[in-house]
């Protein structure tokens, strides 16, 4: 109840104030349908206040002015009943604009008030029962006015012509078509390319620290080194600068397209072998003149270059003559792709030189530990005092046949082991481990043909077969960790034939320049006769070399023919990136 509905309340000051009843209008006593009992008392709405919905309902009524009316009565605040709450019909409160006129056809029906003659309304509904009545006299909802006169407006006609938009553009010119979600990453394989990723990295900060050792090796005085052990450490970092650079440089931006770019990667496809072979022979015959020339080691620059091609040719003719064979029929895919390969040969010329230096090391000092001469020294010094003793030529013998085969032919291909399981061919794990072994190569020829200094052409023709030796065995290695991961037929023959066969050729290898410390005549005979082919004088065991590196080629191109003859592995290959939903299988 507001303020100006309440009893007048005495003022001792002034004369008693009236209750502002004509804001109300007039007050009548009486009975009907628009009355509520108050104390006693009745009160009718006022006559000129209409709602909003009376006004449209109901036609306008002439009514004469009631003369009944008791001009002032007295309003008390306890009712007998509950009020309705009309907030629309509030004193002095009329709408802000005038109704809007019904639809044509439309025909209204409801109640008629008390004292005109309408029709009484229609019921549609039946009265709502089950609950008791609130007071004598109460009767229930008789129902609700039907509306059966009541007609739907016509839908509005379409715009003819369509709205062209706007300066003539289509509404959906710029419209996007939906993309698919991207298909959930490999976890195994996404653990992979951050792990290529930090260590992609951590060579290339190697690789510049290589170059701050060689700026180091420059400026320090190296009076303590002998010419040739200079230029072979220069040489040695100058390799190790490369490998760390430039591998670490394309394993870093495989590394990014696969794990952030999620882009695949093309197929892994070498140029024709004889290109690399022609390229040998050019370096062999440059390097030939100089040397008759007196000019082997004249200009360093250019005798570090023609080493460093001395080493890398001859291996990528070996590289390139695998992967061209194993790409048989010639429309069908290469047997891998360029990510999978930096991986491998970027590993095995920093993560396998690693390994197996540290490896070979540690196994050295135990087995000279205790002994009254070092076995290792014997190597350069064969004549020196106690190394004719045949200990001595046992323990050499273990290190370079056995120990050293054993190490290096197991960690040159980890790094590709890591993901055998996800190679889909025998094809692929080879032309892999071929690539491993490549790049353990070129570190080690490039720092054993440099050691030669004034003879480093002889050291770089017995070294020509060496690709062919660590390539081919880390590849038969990585074939049996295939045939071991992956299901076939006598698989245990096959895994134990690939590392017997690895590891032994190599010992062979090595072997070979052993037989120099051997006893008796045979030792003698092959330290004191040589081979001599025009100006260059070649030792008598390069013979067992040459011989093996034939065989070799001979098994090699074996092993190409029967692996480029067997079908891809039904499984998919899964890229390193998954990179994109719309293909099924996705070449990394």
């Amino acid at each position: 109840m507001s303020s100006g509905n309440q009893e007048p309340v005495p003022d001792p000051d002034g004369t008693e104030r009236q209750p502002p009843s004509e804001l109300w209008g007039p007050w009548e006593q009486g009975s009907g349908q628009e009355s509520r009992f108050v104390s006693g008392m009745q009160f009718k709405k006022p006559v000129g206040f209409d709602t909003p919905t009376e006004k449209l309902s109901r036609p306008a009524i002439d009514a004469a002015p009631d003369t009944h009316v008791d001009p002032q009565t007295t309003y008390r605040e306890h009712v007998s009943g509950s009020l309705a709450s009309h907030p629309s019909e509030a004193p002095l409160f009329q709408p802000a604009y005038p109704p809007y006129s019904p639809y044509p056809g439309y025909q209204t029906q409801g109640y008629s008030p008390q004292g005109h003659n309408y029709p009484p309304p229609t019921p549609n509904y039946a009265s709502f029962g089950g609950y008791p009545l609130q007071r004598p006299g109460y009767t229930p909802n008789a129902g609700y006015p039907s509306y059966q006169g009541y007609v739907s407006p016509p839908p509005y006609a379409p715009i003819t012509p369509p709205y062209p938009g706007y300066n003539g553009y289509a509404a959906n010119m710029y419209a996007y078509p939906w993309q698919p979600p991207l298909p959930k990453r490999d976890a195994y394989l996404l653990a992979i390319g951050i792990t290529s990723l930090i260590g992609s990295i951590l060579v290339l900060l190697a690789g510049l620290g290589a170059i701050g050792l060689l700026a180091l090796i420059t400026v320090v005085p190296h009076s303590t080194l002998s010419a040739s052990e200079y230029f072979a450490s220069i040489m040695l970092f100058i390799g190790f600068a490369c490998a760390g650079i430039v591998g670490g440089g394309f394993g870093l931006y495989h590394s990014i397209r696969s794990v952030f770019l999620r882009r695949p990667s093309t197929d892994f496809v070498m140029p024709r072998f004889w290109i690399f072979f022609l390229l040998y022979l050019a370096v062999i015959g440059a390097a030939y003149w100089l040397q008759i020339r007196g000019m082997a080691v004249t200009y360093p620059p250019v005798t570090g270059i023609l080493i460093a091609f001395a080493a890398i040719f001859p291996a990528l003719t070996i590289l390139a003559l695998g992967d061209r064979r194993l790409h048989f029929p010639r429309n069908s895919p290469w047997p891998t792709s360029w990510r999978r390969f930096t991986l491998a040969i970027v590993s095995g010329a920093t993560l396998g030189v690693g390994l197996a230096a540290v490896f070979e090391f540690i196994l050295e000092l135990l087995l000279v530990h205790g002994q009254v001469t070092n076995p290792l020294l014997c190597v350069d010094q064969p004549n020196a005092p106690n190394c004719q003793n045949p200990g001595v030529y046992n323990i050499i013998l273990i290190v370079v046949a056995v120990m050293a085969p054993l190490i290096e032919e197991s960690v040159k291909p980890l790094a590709v082991i890591i993901f055998i399981g996800r190679v889909r061919s025998a094809a692929e794990a080879f032309v892999l481990g071929l690539a491993a072994g490549i790049g353990f190569n070129l570190i080690e020829t490039t720092g054993y043909i440099s050691s030669g200094y004034q003879d480093w052409l002889s050291i770089a023709l017995i070294r020509t077969g060496s690709g062919l030796l660590h390539g081919f065995g880390a590849a038969m290695v990585t074939l049996g960790w295939y045939y071991l991961t992956h299901p076939g037929k006598h698989r245990g023959l096959k895994v134990a034939g690939c590392w017997t066969y690895a590891v032994l050729q190599h010992a062979i290898w090595n072997g070979s320049w052993g037989l120099t410390l051997l006893p008796g005549q045979i030792g003698s005979f092959f330290n004191n006769t040589n081979v001599t082919i025009g100006s260059i004088s070649l030792p008598s065991y390069s013979l067992v070399n040459i011989a093996e590196a034939l065989f070799m080629l001979a098994f090699f191109m074996y092993m190409t023919g029967k692996l480029r003859t067997k079908q891809p592995s039904p499984t998919p290959l899964i890229s390193e990136e998954v990179d994109t939903s719309q293909k099924k299988e996705v070449k990394v």
